[in-house]
C-alpha cells in the first residue's frame, strides 16, 4: 500500500467505482486492513440489497451502484481499530450505516424535488417519489437486519441515530421560527449530517470493546468532523464544480436554503441588495450567478471557511486523549480529506 491509500476501490459488482483519492495512510498495515473492510462493506451492501422482487432491487441500488467516497465505512475502519478489532463485524456497521445514509438521500431527495444525486438522475426522478419512498424504507430495514446481528446496544444506538436524522431534517423544514439563523444552521447540521457521522465512530470502537475514553473522544471527534465536511460541502453547493460533483451549482439557493455563506452574507447586508436577489432566483437557477457574487463581495464564503477550519480544530482537539499512533494520524488525515475538497 506504501505512504498513501490512492485509490483503492470499493466496488464488487459496481457499475462506477468508487475511490477514495488522496487519503494518507502512513502505516501499510491500517491502510491494507480499511481496504480489506471495505471490500467487505462493499459486499455485504451488494448482497443485502438484493429483494425477492428485482424492481426493488434495482431501485434500491440505484444509488449504490452510482458512485461515493463512502466516507462512514472509512471512519468505520478507522476507528473500529481501537479495541479488538473484528473486520466482519465492523463491514457491518459499515454497511448499516451506509444503507442508513442512502436511504436518507432517497427520501430528501424526494422532499426537495431533486434531479440529480452523485451524477446521475436521482431515484424520484427516475422511478417517482412512491417508489424512491418505499426503496428508502427498504435500504433502512436492511440496516436494521444488520444492525440486530450486531446486539441490542447497536440497535439502540441506530434507533437513536435515526431519530436525530429524522429531528434534524423536520428542523431544517420548520426554520428557525425566531432563533438565529446561524444557530439554527449549526443545530440542523449537527443532526442531519453530524449524528450519523459520529455514530459510524462510536459504535465501531463500541464493537471493537474499546475504553469509554476512547469512544467518547471518538465521538466528539466525528461530530465536529461531521459539522465541517457539511460547511465544506455548503460552500461546494456556491462555489465547486458541477461536473465534478453532480450538482447544479446554487441547488441549495434553488431550493430556498440558505447556508452559512448565504447567513454570513446577509448578516453584513445593510442595503437589502442580497435579500432581494436571492427572492428572484427562479427554478431554473436564474440569478444563482449575481447571488453568489454578492456572497463573495459580501464575504459569507471567508466567513463558512473560517467556521470550517473552527470545527476541523475542535475535532483534533477532541482527540487529544487518545495515545498518539496511525489510527490517531489516519484520523487527523481523514479530517483534512473530507473537508479540503473540490467535489
Amino acid at each position: 500500500m506504501g505512504d498513501r491509500l490512492r485509490e483503492f476501490s470499493l466496488g464488487v459488482s459496481t457499475v462506477n467505482q468508487m475511490r477514495a483519492k488522496d487519503l494518507e495512510i502512513s502505516d501499510p498495515v491500517l491502510a491494507q486492513f480499511i481496504a480489506d473492510g471495505l471490500e467487505r462493506t462493499e459486499k455485504l451492501l451488494d448482497v443485502e440489497s438484493v429483494s425477492m422482487f428485482d424492481p426493488l432491487t434495482e431501485i434500491s441500488q440505484h444509488l449504490l451502484k452510482a458512485g461515493g467516497k463512502r466516507i462512514r465505512p472509512v471512519l468505520v475502519f478507522i476507528a473500529g481499530r481501537y479495541g479488538q478489532p473484528d473486520i466482519e463485524r465492523l463491514a457491518k456497521v459499515a454497511a448499516a450505516i451506509e444503507f442508513t445514509h442512502v436511504a436518507t438521500l432517497y427520501h430528501d431527495d424526494v422532499m426537495d424535488e431533486a434531479k440529480v444525486r452523485r451524477g446521475v438522475v436521482s431515484v424520484n426522478q427516475r422511478f417517482g417519489n412512491y417508489s424512491a419512498i418505499m426503496a428508502g424504507d427498504f435500504l433502512f430495514s436492511r440496516a436494521s437486519a444488520l444492525t440486530a446481528e450486531l446486539g441490542p446496544h447497536a440497535v439502540s444506538v441506530m434507533a437513536q441515530t435515526l431519530a436525530t436524522l429524522c429531528e434534524g431534517q423536520i428542523r431544517e423544514t420548520v426554520g428557525p421560527e425566531g432563533e438565529d439563523g446561524v444557530t439554527h444552521y449549526l443545530k440542523v447540521l449537527s443532526q442531519k449530517t453530524a449524528s450519523l457521522i459520529q455514530t459510524a465512530a462510536t459504535l465501531a470502537a463500541q464493537v471493537s470493546h474499546a475504553d469509554d475514553l476512547t469512544v467518547s473522544a471518538l465521538g466528539a471527534y466525528a461530530e465536529n468532523v461531521g459539522i465541517a465536511f457539511q460547511i465544506s460541502d455548503d460552500i461546494l453547493d456556491l462555489k465547486g464544480n458541477p461536473d465534478k460533483s453532480g450538482k447544479l451549482l446554487g441547488t441549495d439557493l434553488i431550493e430556498g436554503v440558505y447556508t452559512l455563506p448565504v447567513l454570513a452574507a446577509l448578516e453584513k447586508d445593510r442595503t437589502g441588495e442580497l435579500e432581494g436577489l436571492l427572492a428572484k432566483i427562479d427554478e431554473a437557477g436564474n440569478g444563482v450567478s449575481n447571488a453568489i457574487d454578492l456572497i463573495e463581495k459580501l464575504d459569507g464564503f471567508e466567513v463558512a471557511q473560517l467556521q470550517l477550519e473552527m470545527f476541523i480544530d475542535k475535532a483534533t482537539t477532541a482527540l487529544d486523549p487518545i495515545p498518539a499512533g496511525s489510527e490517531k494520524e489516519a484520523l487527523i488525515s481523514f479530517a483534512s480529506w473530507l473537508t479540503d475538497r473540490s467535489s
